[in-house]
């Protein structure tokens, strides 16, 4: 039972002291078994609730689930939810827990392919003359050879397959051209008349100097996507003699970006429109306005006598996972908020009537809101589960191994889903049959150390306990919903591309630039994810910026790599063949 403590907040400042100095007063026992007695009842208070919940969620698995003779072995025998498939617990399917099991990758590039007999022949490791798609190809042809006699003097010379050589050159990232137009005047009237530039020549951004498209889109790609800090941009090119200042590249991309914001704009309400499944997730972020604004805050909350607690001090770079039928979109968003709150403002663009959202976190409680419960089926990432007891790994070796194994032949199974191509109806059966009794493994061994009182709030096993009683619910949406994900792997690794930029730039100077960055970031995301090269993508968009601007649906990253597909074949036509007339029949060819 609670008691109160009759005394002053300077009271207990003072009592402080001396329990510091180790020097306490008789009339401070009575205090000190005040708090004593709160923080033990504090704490039986917790185990008590724990303790209801596990029951409750024992009553309730035992009432959906009756007992039988082979539920409560994980390995016992379980049909195969696809009899005239091929795949079962035999075959050599390694699953994990980092991400290689996830159902958004192509099963054709899975490291356990299906056994089928055929094995991909081991390669020599280098890449063919066809995977330099973008290189020039130059022609050289034989002088008086084809059909001449051979310096052997008994045959004749054919034509043969070609030898192709490659040859990589290095230059500048910006090239510069300067084009010197000739030009007239008249000695009378002082009219001038200037020789016609190439069309296409002043197409871009810039005034004094023009930066073609081409340039835009290669900086956003550099600097946004790959880190490469606008300073260091600027050394490299002084070095090089095509001078590119740090402000100018500035102004290039922020005009860049604002051509592009219909598209994106477009990018996320097709994401929240067709989504089936979001995952989402937040990071650290740094903006300098942001940052002197809370520390304004705080020092005015200090100088009032206010609590400094309640001035909101998180920065962060809130990042997207979504995907719809056939594809996938990443949104990055960096300020004063958290993903939930961002995820609130995109929801204005989901239709009323648009079905349930599978949506998957890391279970925080700020990423779920009982008001937008209409829109998803709310489920938790088991990876978390599952790091929360690896973790303790040493203190608890025994506890974590029932979760390892556990969660081994759950991702098993979800790499046979991947590796068959299964639909989500037929992952969602195989996991209802193979993957269950693995998960009420977990639960039955949580709820034993709770029963029998061998865990408390003090004790390291504590969290991972509470987590997965506490979320046993969200945990297991992937048995009850066809397509909801295991896990938020896939999110929380496209958030390399906003660390990336922190780690080499370590901030955004202001709100606008953490705008600009974030949309570029999510452009060039999504076309990656998507089989789209950036550089050429955004290249394309911005010379069509009009067009764009009314049609940016024509422009999203799959219609582009749609319409490319056919023109990225390079098609690449022999040497004309000689005529009769044209050899040289009678020419020795000279030996070397």
């Amino acid at each position: 039972m609670t008691k109160k403590i009759d005394t002053s907040l300077e009271c207990l400042r003072s009592l402080e002291v001396r329990i510091g100095k180790k020097h306490l007063e008789d009339a401070d026992w009575s205090i000190v078994e005040s708090l004593v007695s709160n923080f033990i009842a504090k704490q039986e208070n917790r185990i008590a609730r724990l303790h209801e919940n596990s029951t409750a969620l024992e009553s309730a698995n035992n009432s959906k689930n009756p007992p039988d003779a082979d539920s409560s072995n994980p390995e016992a025998s379980i049909s195969d939810p696809k009899s005239d498939s091929h795949y079962d617990d035999n075959d050599n399917h390694d699953g994990n827990l980092d991400g290689s099991c996830n159902s958004d990758k192509n099963p054709s590039n899975s490291k356990n392919p299906p056994k089928n007999g055929n094995k991909k022949p081991k390669g020599h490791g280098r890449n063919s003359s066809s995977d330099f798609k973008e290189s020039t190809h130059l022609w050289h042809k034989l002088a008086n050879i084809i059909g001449a006699i051979c310096a052997c003097g008994s045959g004749r010379m054919t034509r043969y397959r070609e030898r192709i050589v490659i040859r990589v050159i290095g230059q500048p990232i910006f090239a510069a051209e300067q084009h010197h137009c000739e030009q007239a005047r008249c000695k009378i009237c002082g009219r001038v008349v200037t020789a016609a530039l190439p069309t296409g020549t002043l197409d871009g951004l810039g005034k004094a100097v023009t930066y073609d498209w081409s340039a835009c889109a290669m900086l956003l790609v550099l600097h946004y996507f790959y880190g490469m800090p606008f300073k260091r941009l600027e050394t490299l090119h002084n070095s090089w003699g095509i001078p590119f200042a740090d402000a100018n590249q500035w102004h290039i991309a922020r005009e860049s970006m604002i051509l592009l914001r219909p598209l994106f704009d477009a990018l996320a309400r097709h994401a929240i429109q067709n989504g089936l499944d979001l995952r989402m997730d937040d990071t650290g972020g740094e903006i300098l306005t942001l940052r002197r604004q809370i520390n304004a805050e705080l020092a005015a909350a200090k100088a009032l006598g206010l609590s400094e607690d309640d001035v909101r001090r998180g920065i962060n770079a809130s990042g997207f996972y979504i995907n719809t039928e056939k594809e996938k979109i990443l949104l990055y968003f960096t300020g004063r908020h958290h993903a939930a709150e961002v995820l609130r403002k995109l929801l204005i663009h989901r239709l009323s009537d648009s079905p349930k959202m599978n949506k998957v976190t890391d279970g925080a409680s700020k990423n779920f809101d009982a008001s937008l419960a209409h829109h998803f089926v709310e489920g938790a990432c088991n990876v978390h589960a599952f790091l929360k007891f690896e973790g303790i790994k040493q203190q608890y070796p025994e506890e974590y191994a029932v979760v390892g194994e556990a969660y081994h032949n759950i991702y098993k199974q979800e790499q046979i889903a991947v590796d068959h191509n299964l639909t989500p109806a037929a992952r969602l059966l195989l996991h209802q049959q193979k993957s269950t009794p693995w998960m009420n493994k977990i639960r039955e061994m949580c709820q034993e150390k709770i029963a029998k009182r061998l865990v408390e709030p003090r004790s390291p096993l504590w969290e991972p306990i509470h987590f997965f009683i506490n979320q046993w619910w969200r945990l297991t949406k992937f048995l009850e919903t066809e397509g909801m994900p295991l896990d938020t792997n896939v999110c929380e690794q496209s958030l390399i591309a906003p660390v990336r930029y922190l780690a080499a730039s370590f901030n955004y100077q202001t709100e606008t630039g953490a705008e600009t960055g974030d949309q570029a970031m999510s452009l060039i995301a999504t076309a990656r994810a998507n089989g789209a090269e950036p550089f050429a993508w955004l290249t394309h968009c911005l010379k069509n910026h009009q067009d764009l601007t009314l049609n940016p649906e024509n422009y999203l990253p799959w219609v582009y790599r749609d319409q490319m597909k056919t023109k990225n074949e390079v098609k690449l036509e022999p040497p004309p063949k000689l005529h009769l007339s044209e050899v040289n029949w009678k020419a020795p060819i000279s030996p070397p």
